[in-house]
């Protein structure tokens, strides 16, 4: 699919990706908006997102991020949903979705349900960002915009060390470096550097983390009081769960955080084929990929992490692990 071809003779096109955004998501929602202001300078095009972290702000065009308007009667000739799994994962921006005269979704989770009247995707690829880069013409790719698309392939794969990085996408991702960008900033900037409430919210967590399953699974959780005492926000649990995946003999790994209704957002975590986290997260509201999932659930964190456990558990015995 080229995405030249889906734009021809649209008027307006409004882009958004899932809530509480990461560098993928970010980065292809502001790659393809940077490609279609610099391509197609006719299309009227916005970029719908929740507020993103600081860390991206100096993608180009990350000033031009909106927030939905829901009381807004308006209908996009076109409406780009880019590494988004399911329509309620847009959060308010579903509201211009299901008003757009033409929908596409672009997307690499395993969990995804093909909501749009398009849809490409690839539950293999590395990123989202390398998806929609490969559906543009190479020629018009220029460093701004390959600066988005290669942040968020270094986020989706952590440096290109996750199982989900192939190939074709140490290609691409050279085809991009190959535009000028400033790539050892960007890997640095990213996903090195870590604020002092990212590390003391991590320190916490690695010291609440509990081994189960002679080793196999590690798990931790922080409450809201945890964050509030070192000041940590959401956007500081970034790479927690990868570090405690980190630790030697670790097949599989969760980490809850309390969001501020009082419900824990998950994310988990695994190293090798032994369990598939996409289908383990949708048991329970949630998904994602293979290896890498996410979830929303209430009530004690603890009692939780022992189902998730036991889930494990059961898998490894129907496979005799």
């Amino acid at each position: 699919m080229i995405i030249d071809d889906v734009l021809k003779d649209k008027k307006s096109v409004a882009i958004a990706g899932h809530v509480r955004p990461d560098g993928d998501c970010v980065g292809s929602c502001l790659g393809l908006f940077n490609y279609i202001r610099k391509e197609f300078p006719e299309i009227e095009v916005y970029v719908y997102l929740d507020p993103i972290p600081k860390t991206f702000g100096f993608l180009k065009s990350a000033g031009n991020i909106r927030r939905v308007n829901t009381y807004e009667d308006r209908s996009f000739d076109l409406f780009v949903s880019l590494d988004c799994g399911d329509l309620s994962r847009l959060g308010d921006a579903a509201h211009y979705f299901k008003k757009a005269k033409h929908t596409l979704c672009v997307d690499h989770h395993l969990s995804n349900d093909s909501f749009a009247d398009m849809n490409f995707v690839e539950p293999e690829a590395s990123s989202t960002c390398e998806l929609i880069g490969n559906m543009m013409r190479k020629e018009a790719i220029d460093a701004d915009i390959a600066a988005c698309l290669y942040t968020g392939m270094v986020t989706d794969t952590g440096v290109f060390q996750y199982s989900c990085t192939h190939r074709s996408t140490m290609e691409f991702a050279g085809f991009l470096m190959d535009t000028g960008i400033d790539y050892s900033y960007i890997v640095d900037h990213v996903f090195f550097e870590k604020s002092i409430e990212s590390l003391k919210i991590m320190g916490i967590a690695i010291n609440k983390a509990k081994q189960y399953l002679d080793g196999k699974v590690i798990a931790s959780f922080v409450t809201g009081e945890d964050m509030k005492q070192v000041g940590a926000f959401p956007r500081h649990m970034e790479g927690i769960v990868s570090t405690l995946r980190s630790v030697r003999g670790t097949r599989v790994a969760f980490f809850l955080y309390e969001n501020l209704d009082g419900s824990y957002k998950g994310s988990a975590r695994a190293f090798g084929d032994d369990v598939n986290l996409a289908e383990l997260a949708a048991k329970y509201g949630g998904g994602g990929h293979a290896k890498a999932a996410g979830f929303t659930v209430q009530g004690d964190p603890e009692s939780f992490i022992e189902k998730l456990v036991a889930d494990v558990a059961a898998i490894y015995q129907e496979k005799n692990v």
